[in-house]
């Protein structure tokens, strides 16, 4: 079955069909709940937060325009509800995060080796510097392009790929350094490349 993109389902809660935004909640709340935790958010923060942005989103539903990609506008609100909260970096409990993934069979000891490389990881992500930060959350927990990030960043798209590309380079240097050996991690870090642009 073909999932309907943004567009269609927004068209649809605004023709009337309200029980279509379902079909954003779905598509947004576990990116959007990332996006607050990778920021610094509780679990219990983040929540609020992703329900606030969804409200919110439901509320201006007939304000965004229809030339504005929707996940960049959905994420435009995440980060202006985030920034008026006032939140400073807190730090974060490493509890799992939950990730919608395809079902992979593995061994118990590579799925434990994998949670401890994501959770490190996540620790690492903690330490870089907050727009370092943002960028790679909106890149790979958001997915959303170099553009995409420009726009809600104020960075122009050249300042996206150096906060990127530092920011991967500060994470690969920081893992060296730490445990004196290198990790793949599941965003694409190996020659400094993202995997899309």
């Amino acid at each position: 079955m073909e999932i309907p993109d943004d567009r269609i389902i927004v068209d649809a809660v605004l023709a009337g069909d309200k029980q279509a935004y379902a079909g954003i909640v779905d598509r947004y709340k576990n990116k959007l709940y990332g996006l607050f935790r990778k920021m610094g958010l509780g679990e219990a923060d983040a929540q609020d937060l992703t329900q606030e942005t969804l409200f919110k989103a439901y509320r201006k539903l007939d304000s965004q325009r229809t030339e504005q990609s929707f996940s960049a506008w959905m994420h435009t609100i995440a980060l202006n509800l985030f920034r008026d909260r006032g939140r400073k970096k807190v730090p974060v409990p490493h509890e799992p995060i939950l990730e919608t993934a395809a079902p992979n069979i593995e061994m118990p000891e590579e799925s434990m080796i994998r949670a401890e490389l994501r959770e490190e990881l996540d620790r690492l992500l903690d330490t870089l510097p907050e727009h370092y930060r943002l960028a790679m959350v909106l890149r790979y927990t958001g997915q959303l392009s170099h553009d995409e990030i420009a726009e809600l960043t104020g960075m122009n798209v050249s300042q996206v790929n150096n906060a990127l590309y530092r920011a991967k380079c500060s994470l690969r240097g920081k893992i060296k350094a730490k445990e004196g050996m290198r990790y793949e991690f599941p965003i694409a870090v190996d020659n400094g490349k993202s995997s899309a642009r």
